[in-house]
């Protein structure tokens, strides 16, 4: 995946856009601090890189990139109730990587075949041994896709079609396969007025088949859903405040949406 995205970068042609991001968050206490606070450090590092290229008049590349690592070092008392750092603990981790390849056929849809990885940095399991990029998620779709809204300010697509998920964790054997019906919408718009972008992707996958399905327990059949958004601000030269709130319902890690909100102060920097 690496050499991928490093090969995209270096070859010529590519319509590149790439970014770095860096919060970081602080707050001291002194030892004999009355209150019950406890000093900590937060930090998050966040890239998202999007390359794309017209390979042939009916044939466009587009390779999405997004990483996000971040870590809250905290004090803690010890028995003896003195202060001491814990071990830092993750707050962000994420490896996402898409190849979307769009049949331009100037017809009402175009027909489009994708291959994307989701992964983590680290895991961490406790009493078990630490893992790098593990487990990763690998999805292959086709199907039809139409770009709605293609101008420099605004842009919006949808697709729909099959595709077929495979996860490899390296802490068990096996090899669980489900297939099913994805439906992909993005939306990104900037907004001038306020030196500001918003980026918007809704998936919606409906599983139909799962092999290692267990009798009686029906969750995978629920669809599953995940609204990533992106508010950003260019406050000053380098500096930038992010807001990040992602929803995600999977019946099968939890009965109820789960959400995360991360809003940010810090440095970014564009790349290309």
């Amino acid at each position: 995946m690496a050499l991928m995205s490093l090969s995209i970068l270096a070859a010529k042609g590519w319509d590149v856009d790439s970014d770095i991001l860096v919060n970081l968050t602080q707050s001291q206490f002194s030892d004999n601090w009355a209150g019950s606070e406890l000093s900590n450090i937060t930090w998050t590092a966040t890239s998202n890189t999007v390359a794309q290229k017209q390979l042939k008049d009916w044939l466009n590349n587009k390779n999405s990139l997004k990483l996000a690592f971040g870590q809250t070092h905290m004090q803690k008392r010890d028995a003896a109730g003195q202060l001491e750092w814990d071990k830092p603990q993750k707050s962000t981790d994420q490896i996402a990587f898409e190849s979307l390849m769009q049949f331009t056929l100037k017809s009402f849809v175009d027909p489009y075949v994708s291959l994307r990885m989701d992964s983590q940095f680290l895991d961490q399991q406790t009493g078990l041994d630490t893992y790098i990029v593990n487990p990763i998620k690998f999805t292959e779709s086709a199907g039809i896709m139409r770009t709605i809204v293609n101008t420099e300010k605004t842009k919006l697509n949808v697709r729909l079609g099959g595709a077929v998920r495979e996860t490899w964790n390296r802490r068990n054997d096996k090899l669980p396969i489900d297939g099913g019906v994805e439906g992909i919408a993005e939306y990104k718009q900037i907004i001038s007025a306020m030196n500001a972008s918003y980026n918007s992707k809704l998936t919606a996958y409906q599983a139909l088949f799962k092999s290692d399905a267990v009798e009686g327990n029906d969750d995978w059949k629920a669809p599953d859903v995940k609204w990533e958004n992106m508010l950003s601000f260019k406050l000053w030269k380098l500096l930038s405040l992010n807001l990040n709130l992602d929803f995600i319902y999977e019946k099968e890690q939890s009965p109820n949406i789960q959400w995360r909100e991360v809003l940010g102060l810090g440095f970014s920097y564009v790349l290309f």
